[in-house]
């Protein structure tokens, strides 16, 4: 097709008693595309948290915590709910206790699909697990208010050295990703991020 229409446009131009010589052309395009990315925020609702041991064997649980969680991302998001360590004495860190994490409820944007991917875990420190993780999901745009409780396992009073035992919770929010909702310009690439 390119040289028939090149030999039409040389008839044209010696038709036209124009000096030109008839050559090939060529063309490409370029796409630029501006992705941007989701809405998403976690904020603790509660700040920090205090509680007196009774010195019993019974176990201490923070059940007060509250976690609101964002999100516009049409493929969901995924909040993850982890320990920086066991329960540690900060003037000895030597003497350790478990922790446990578990997220009992949660109140949701009706649609989104919000789900639990693990609700409960804890620590075994004496094993070398040192990081307890609860996981909850959306498959759509939404927010969820998730409920986190945090347990202080007391085991053996007889070596429960006396002093504060400090644990951090750290949550971070991240947008699911579907290759089937990139355009295809940018699966390849994005698709090397593909993580659920």
């Amino acid at each position: 097709m390119l040289r028939r229409t090149c030999e039409i446009l040389c008839v044209l131009t010696a038709l036209g008693g124009f000096q030109s010589a008839c050559a090939q052309v060529a063309s490409h395009s370029q796409d630029y595309v501006i992705h941007v990315p989701p809405f998403m925020s976690l904020d603790a609702l509660r700040g920090e948290q205090f509680m007196n041991h009774p010195q019993t064997s019974g176990d201490l649980t923070f059940t007060n915590s509250i976690w609101w969680a964002r999100t516009s991302s049409a493929t969901g998001s995924t909040v993850l709910f982890s320990t920086d360590h066991a329960f540690q004495n900060e003037s000895d860190p030597t003497y350790r206790r478990d922790v446990r994490l578990r997220s009992p409820r949660m109140f949701v944007t009706p649609g989104a699909g919000w789900k639990y991917d693990r609700f409960v875990d804890q620590t075994d420190y004496a094993a070398g697990d040192e990081v307890a993780s609860v996981q909850v999901s959306s498959s759509r745009s939404g927010s969820a208010l998730i409920y986190l409780e945090v347990t202080f396992l007391t085991g053996d009073l007889a070596t429960l050295k006396g002093g504060d035992y400090v644990v951090t919770v750290v949550g971070t929010i991240s947008e699911n990703w579907r290759c089937t909702a990139i355009p295809p310009r940018s699966r390849a690439d994005a698709c090397q991020r593909f993580w659920r």
